[in-house]
């Protein structure tokens, strides 16, 4: 009988994934990508959402911060002066009344006046013996009654309390006087023996420099309500002796060698450099600027400092300098120049230019067309005011209100 032999069928046995070694970390990465996906809803969504209703300023990670909107930077006003034709600004001084005063000289001007001195030929010699006042509004001139023993007016300079002047010997020196204009008194300042020294007025602060010696020359100062002469300075021998001093808000400027550490700036011994010293009239200190430029005739505002860089030649260059920072070139080959609180005026080419200081412009105020022939007189209190030279006929004093 034949055996039936049993077979059997083998079955495959059904493994579960978790069983697996793969298992474990199939899960923990389907846990930490539900983790991500979370955080990321929170990162993404809720927080931009919630935050900035609270007030908080939230910008998602990897998404770039915006860049703010740049402060529109204002264009810069033009001055007036650069929009207007340069004939529109000129004003001439005429003498209506006094046709043998041909000859003008000296202005300057303050709240809307001018003053400056006139002269006639008296047995063929010039005299400047007559002082105007000019009102720039109405065109009205006033003869000002001043007293006059010598020859001629020079160098007037006023303000609301003072008007000061070299009462001139036509032989060389005089007498500095100072008229009070409430009450018309005049008071002798101080006698001059040599030259004709140029008068600065600060308020009551009267301040000159003059030769009182063959070799010597002294800057004084004199408060002109005790008037009380003081000698500020010295010049031994020296052609900053020459270079006239400026005063405003206080403050006094004049040029000198550059002293070192251990000389007096009065005992320095180069000439050729040179420094600009300031005294405060209130404290008396003194402070030294080495520009690295000869330095002639400085000029203060009480902010910005100008001057030149030579003896009146035609080659100076003109400078200016705020706050002792380096000196900054404006113009090269100027003839003279004049400073007022926001800009220095200055003669080039026979015309008359205009340099701001805050925006660095230069602007001509004499027409360009007529090739007027020009020669600047002073700058003083936001008036320019020139010489019209194109005819030698009679003096032609004119000015443009810059401010």
């Amino acid at each position: 009988m034949r055996r039936r032999e049993k077979r059997f069928k083998l079955k495959r046995k059904r493994t579960r994934l978790s069983a697996s070694n793969a298992g474990p970390v199939l899960a923990l990465s389907a846990t930490v990508i539900g983790i991500l996906g979370v955080i990321a809803l929170i990162v993404f969504v809720a927080l931009p959402a919630l935050l900035p209703k609270l007030g908080v300023d939230y910008n998602p990670p990897w998404q770039p911060t915006p860049t703010p909107m740049p402060t529109a930077r204002p264009t810069p006003t033009p001055h007036p002066v650069t929009a207007t034709r340069a004939a529109d600004l000129q004003h001439e001084v005429v003498l209506t009344g006094y046709d043998e005063y041909d000859w003008v000289a000296d202005p300057s001007a303050l709240n809307n006046k001018l003053v400056f001195a006139a002269g006639r030929l008296v047995n063929n010699d010039v005299k400047m013996d007559l002082l105007f006042s000019y009102d720039m509004a109405s065109a009205k001139l006033t003869p000002i009654e001043a007293k006059l023993a010598n020859d001629s007016y020079v160098y007037p300079v006023f303000n609301d309390t003072w008007l000061v002047y070299l009462d001139a010997s036509a032989a060389g020196g005089g007498v500095i006087r100072a008229m009070r204009w409430d009450t018309g008194q005049t008071t002798d300042v101080k006698q001059v023996y040599a030259g004709q020294p140029r008068l600065r007025l600060d308020g009551n602060i009267l301040a000159w420099v003059e030769r009182t010696g063959s070799r010597m020359d002294k800057l004084f100062v004199c408060d002109l309500t005790t008037m009380e002469n003081t000698a500020l300075h010295m010049f031994n021998n020296s052609a900053y002796g020459q270079s006239a001093v400026s005063i405003k808000n206080g403050q006094i400027v004049y040029a000198d060698t550059a002293a070192s550490s251990t000389e007096s700036s009065a005992d320095a011994g180069d000439d050729s450099v040179s420094a600009i010293y300031s005294v405060d009239i209130n404290d008396g200190n003194t402070a030294d600027y080495k520009p690295g430029t000869y330095v002639h005739d400085p000029l203060t505002n009480g902010a910005q400092w100008v001057w030149r860089d030579g003896l009146h030649g035609r080659t100076d260059s003109l400078y200016y300098t705020e706050n002792g920072k380096p000196p900054v070139k404006i113009a090269e080959d100027i003839m003279d120049y004049g400073l007022s609180d926001r800009f220095v005026a200055y003669s080039k080419d026979e015309a008359i230019f205009v340099y701001f200081f805050d925006d660095h412009s230069a602007v001509q105020i004499t027409p360009e067309t007529e090739r007027e022939r020009t020669q600047l007189l002073n700058v003083s209190n936001g008036v320019v005011i020139w010489m019209d030279v194109t005819s030698r006929e009679r003096d032609v004093m004119k000015y443009a209100v810059v401010q």
